[in-house]
């Protein structure tokens, strides 16, 4: 008949939009594990090349001064004790190791800004004032990590001044108040990795912002800044001022690091410590929460580990089931032993 001809299809009944419905939801429930494994190994991959490319650059500077490597925190390249302390030098002849880096993460206009020094051309409008890294407020792609949880969207921290994720090993690079702390560098590269690059710990991962805010400063609470000085640097320097945890570098904790001015405590007199560092390092912490974040240790962006990177420029993941002996060997430079089986 010709009402026939004309009949509309059905829709679909309720039944089957439900159906339709939960298959889209168990589609996007794979998919969103899926996508967040993808990002997370993107930021992994971001993140190795960062720590490849800091650690190259160090070998660099160290071939363009006297072979020496920069130190976390001090003069670099020639010593202030020849030039005027208080004066005002562009770069700057003062600074942290990662200012010292940046001509070799091409970052040459940060390096070279009128703002370490003050003066014309100084974008904060600062007349000449003493060097220091510490009035920089570049920010560093390389020195931030994607998969810093703690990272601050715009990168930037404290004073607005840009964010680091990455710590050095002051037991490499030294710094700070002692013996260097004004002579332009101590350790000479290659030579005074005396375990040997491949052996050694660099740089390594570190949240951007660690601590319960709530906490003192320093001790409790930080914001980590590539430029900060921290007015002091390593085991000696704490003794005197706990705010040397804000310096992008790490090591080993002793007794008396509490800025109470202990001069004889075990922080002061480190180098006659037996076993020191090695003996003496903590472990990194494994994904923690703000709160837990303990300023004084390392922290793994990822539960498969800690990316760190070796003196030879290779990078790896160190397996959180390591031994607090072994990552303290992997960080020692010179303590003649061999890394155990679990490193």
């Amino acid at each position: 008949m010709r009402g026939n001809l004309f009949r509309r299809s059905p829709g679909f009944t309720l039944i089957e939009l439900l159906v339709v419905i939960a298959i889209i939801a168990i589609l996007i429930a794979l998919l969103v594990p899926a996508v967040q494994k993808v990002r997370e190994a993107a930021a992994r991959t971001q993140s190795i090349n960062n720590l490849k490319q800091i650690t190259l650059a160090s070998h660099s500077c160290a071939d363009a001064n006297r072979r020496v490597l920069p130190p976390t925190l001090g003069a670099y390249p020639s010593q202030t004790n020849n030039i005027n302390w208080g004066a005002s030098y562009n770069p700057s002849r003062f600074g942290t190791v990662m200012y010292f880096l940046l001509p070799y993460v091409e970052q040459e206009n940060a390096y070279k800004s009128p703002e370490v020094s003050g003066g014309p051309g100084d974008p904060n409008g600062q007349p000449p004032h003493q060097s220091n890294s510490w009035w920089s407020h570049a920010l560093v792609p390389v020195f931030q990590a994607p998969g810093d949880p703690t990272l601050p969207a715009d990168g930037y921290t404290w004073g607005n001044r840009g964010a680091t994720s990455y710590a050095a090993n002051w037991h490499v690079f030294r710094g700070g108040w002692d013996e260097d702390w004004q002579v332009g560098g101590v350790t000479r590269f290659p030579a005074g990795i005396r375990d040997g690059t491949s052996n050694t710990i660099f740089f390594a991962e570190r949240y951007a912002v660690c601590g319960d805010p709530a906490l003192p400063t320093g001790s409790g609470y930080v914001e980590h800044i590539w430029s900060e000085d921290g007015q002091n640097a390593g085991p000696r320097g704490e003794v005197w001022n706990v705010n040397d945890n804000f310096v992008p570098a790490f090591w080993a904790h002793l007794p008396g690091g509490d800025g109470s001015g202990n001069g004889s405590s075990m922080s002061a007199q480190w180098q006659n410590v037996p076993n020191y560092p090695w003996s003496f390092m903590t472990l990194p912490q494994i994904l923690p929460t703000n709160q837990q974040c303990d300023p004084r240790r390392l922290q793994a962006f990822s539960a498969g580990g800690i990316m760190v990177s070796m003196g030879d420029g290779s990078v790896r993941a160190v397996n959180p089931g390591i031994s607090a002996t072994t990552f303290g060997l992997a960080v020692d430079p010179k303590d003649g032993q061999p890394i155990p089986p679990d490193w």
